[in-house]
């Protein structure tokens, strides 16, 4: 269940895609972005809607989202065309990238390899914050 893919309000299955990136040593590759059902283990360990919406609910609902349901919507207005990309410390088990939208929040996207199915970029987390930390290397398609 965990692994269950949630759509785009639209009704698409990916909220936007990334382009092949370069940073200081690295080359991100391209990818769609997913959301997924995902789980929440505790503070600040977990990924997708569920944990979304078990650490930033309160945020959510003040910006208009007001349940479970809505995380997709939240997602949406921070994962966009046009938002854009940064990419901080390369970590040896993951491949991580944050996408920053000035006025609604922030989206960190971990880059997902699984087996049999397509390399994408899948949504870890989405909250109100807008700090950017590490260099700009591209943005949303």
């Amino acid at each position: 269940m965990s692994m269950t893919p949630i759509l785009h309000p639209s009704g698409a299955h990916a909220f936007g895609r990334l382009l092949e990136m370069r940073a200081p040593g690295i080359i991100l590759p391209a990818g769609e972005i997913r959301l997924f059902h995902g789980r929440h283990t505790g503070p600040n360990r977990g990924f997708g809607a569920e944990h979304i919406w078990a650490e930033h609910q309160r945020e959510m609902v003040s910006a208009g989202f007001p349940d479970f349901g809505s995380v997709a919507g939240y997602v949406a207005t921070i994962v966009r065309e046009g938002t854009p990309v940064f990419f901080g410390d390369h970590n040896w088990r993951t491949l991580r990238a944050m996408a920053v939208r000035s006025r609604t929040g922030t989206a960190i996207v971990e880059h997902r390899t699984p087996r049999g199915e397509d390399a994408h970029w899948s949504v870890i987390t989405a909250y109100s914050g807008t700090k950017t930390h590490g260099t700009r290397v591209g943005t949303v398609r």
